[in-house]
């Protein structure tokens, strides 16, 4: 999520501001802990967790359940920090090690659905950071100093929750303060909340029943609770440790004494990868992905094409580090599609099965150290509301409008044709579109060769060139009595069939229409028709494509290529090539004149205007 300013959140949210945590305190020296404090202090730790474990057992602490579907609730509070705090080089590691270790704890947190007097647990809802779960070593605060541990940084999670809760009106059952004021945090203001599993816990209880949302942008941790509007009762009870006042000089390679026992081990500046998850290889996308890409990357693709003979998946992946596929998902959802029909709610189920299995599959290649994912549009959402993305830099390749702006083209094609059976026979659910708007909106880049994407996201656009076929023999057309069109089908609504059948009476056009007919029996009645395809543009005069939409021209590039006009609404992404008509999106008239226009000035021109 963006801060409210940005996406729109109401003005009545009540937000930590960065002010809030700056700190003029200098940092000063601290002593050092022998080996046998360092021992003593684990086995206390030990014995507290133990005692933990046994208390939690007879209390029935239960972790609440999850709900990812976007709500309309009023957000009650607000917070937002940074993730990348340290710059120095010897650092990155451990910062990259802190963003993965909040990135897994969010996944655990996001969504959760604490009920009215329910008591929240950290611990029991994120669990035991550990190797085995994927943590990795971040800093943490331990007696004095800031030392690698494995799932360190979780603090800065754990801050921003006892913040929102405080601010939400939450009664804090349980918190304790840092050892120590790590100045510019949380800490330098009170408003900390240190964890150490699992005896040292944050605990609150909720009056109302609340949705906890944690998201991760490329550079920030937003942390919210969202609920019914309440009055915020002026008393808090806070049951809190003291904020020791005392400032330490933190870092292992700050403080000098590199001989220490609790010493990191000395560290390299690590090497940021960038990871490719991708779907569809499109001709365009393959360019850029080859241009792009370093031998240290990393790629997740769905099969490789060239070994399975689908060119639609064959991506250039020779020279890249290391490549992850779903191979089982991907020959699974081929042999289902065959059942399918080639249009209606079951296959656009199946399709978004498959996404999200094929990005669930393909996020196994994204380690600590990827801070850069360039992203197929189909995968998306599912791995924005996974949290996959979550601190890492977004570049999306777009083969087409996002869903939300989709199902309003298409929404208003169906209530001009009502009588349609394929315009309004599936919807994806709005939570799914929500997560691609919030993901599109926080991407950093957006690529694509589409014009009609490329006019929504201008601000941030990698403008590809359309990879246009070579051209064979140009065979000469001669003018016939009567107009003679490509319609490069199939007969479904969304690529403008009824415009074109509309317009084909207009003027007495003759139709070669592409593809099965999927309107109904009949629909071309009254309509000079034949069955045809790209060997057919010998015969054709002009191509016609009044899509509502239209992701993947190719079959418009081809015979642009081979010098036939193509008469299109800016949804098939061609606006300004060269040979493109553009005329607008539901307007039958305006597509009849195009031909008539087109036929006066001789059916053999080619160039490019609008109507």
């Amino acid at each position: 999520m963006a801060p409210d300013k940005e996406i729109g959140w109401p003005d009545s949210r009540t937000r930590i501001q960065p002010e809030m945590l700056k700190s003029d305190v200098v940092p000063e020296a601290v002593e050092v802990p022998s080996r046998l404090e360092a021992a003593l202090f684990r086995l206390k730790a030990t014995l507290l967790q133990v005692k933990r474990m046994a208390s939690d057992s007879r209390q029935h602490l239960r972790r609440f359940p999850q709900d990812l579907a976007r709500g309309s609730q009023t957000i009650l509070a607000s917070s937002s920090s940074p993730l990348w705090t340290d710059e120095r080089a010897s650092e990155q590691w451990y910062q990259l090690g802190k963003v993965q270790n909040i990135r897994l704890a969010a996944k655990r947190l996001n969504g959760t659905v604490v009920p009215a007097g329910g008591v929240f647990s950290f611990w029991r809802t994120v669990g035991r950071p550990t190797k085995f779960h994927g943590y990795v070593e971040g800093r943490m605060l331990q007696q004095g100093c800031m030392v690698p541990s494995i799932g360190g940084g979780l603090c800065q999670l754990s801050n921003a929750l006892y913040g929102v809760a405080l601010l939400a009106g939450c009664e804090i059952v349980e918190r304790h303060a840092h050892s120590r004021i790590v100045p510019g945090s949380a800490t330098a203001v009170g408003r900390d909340a240190t964890v150490a599993w699992n005896y040292v816990d944050l605990r609150f209880r909720c009056r109302t029943t609340v949705r906890i949302n944690v998201q991760m942008t490329s550079s920030d941790l937003i942390v919210s609770l969202e609920g019914e509007a309440q009055e915020h009762r002026a008393g808090i009870n806070l049951h809190c440790s003291p904020i020791t006042p005392f400032v330490s000089k933190f870092g292992c390679d700050s403080c000098g004494r590199v001989q220490c026992f609790r010493h990191g081990s000395s560290r390299s500046a690590a090497k940021r990868r960038t990871a490719f998850l991708l779907d569809a290889a499109w001709p365009e996308f393959r360019r850029f992905v080859s241009e792009s890409q370093a031998p240290h990357d990393a790629a997740a693709i769905p099969i490789r094409g060239k070994r399975w003979r689908r060119p639609n998946y064959d991506w250039p992946t020779a020279d890249i580090g290391s490549v992850r596929t779903a191979t089982i998902t991907t020959l699974q959802f081929a042999l289902a599609s065959r059942r399918l029909a080639h249009q209606g709610a079951a296959r656009q189920r199946a399709l978004l099965d498959r996404a999200r299995k094929l990005s669930a599959t393909l996020a196994g290649a994204l380690d600590p150290d990827i801070d850069n994912v360039v992203v197929s549009q189909s995968l998306l959402p599912f791995l924005w509301m996974s949290g996959d993305l979550g601190g890492r830099g977004v570049h999306v390749l777009m083969t087409g409008l996002p869903m939300a702006s989709s199902q309003l083209a298409l929404d208003a094609a169906a209530e001009a044709h009502p009588e349609s059976p394929t315009l309004l026979d599936f919807r994806a659910p709005s939570w799914l579109t929500d997560y691609e708007d919030e993901a599109l909106e926080c991407a950093e880049r957006i690529i694509t060769p589409h014009s009609a994407v490329a006019a929504l996201f201008a601000h941030k656009l990698v403008r590809l060139p359309w990879d246009l076929p070579l051209s064979g023999p140009i065979v000469p057309r001669e003018r016939s009595e009567m107009p003679v069109l490509y319609f490069p089908g199939p007969t479904v609504g969304r690529k403008g069939a009824y415009e074109v059948r509309e317009a084909a009476v207009m003027v007495g056009a003759k139709v070669w229409v592409r593809g099965p007919q999927l309107e109904g029996d009949g629909f071309w009645q009254g309509v000079n028709t034949e069955p045809g395809t790209f060997r057919c543009q010998p015969q054709v005069d002009a191509v016609v494509a009044p899509s509502i939409l239209e992701s993947q021209p190719r079959e418009l590039l081809r015979m642009m290529a081979a010098k036939i006009p193509v008469i299109a609404t800016d949804a098939c992404g061609l606006v300004g090539l060269p040979g493109v008509i553009t005329v607008p999106i539901l307007d039958s008239q305006a597509l009849a004149r195009a031909i008539l226009d087109l036929r006066s000035t001789g059916m053999s021109s080619f160039g490019r205007g609008e109507m």
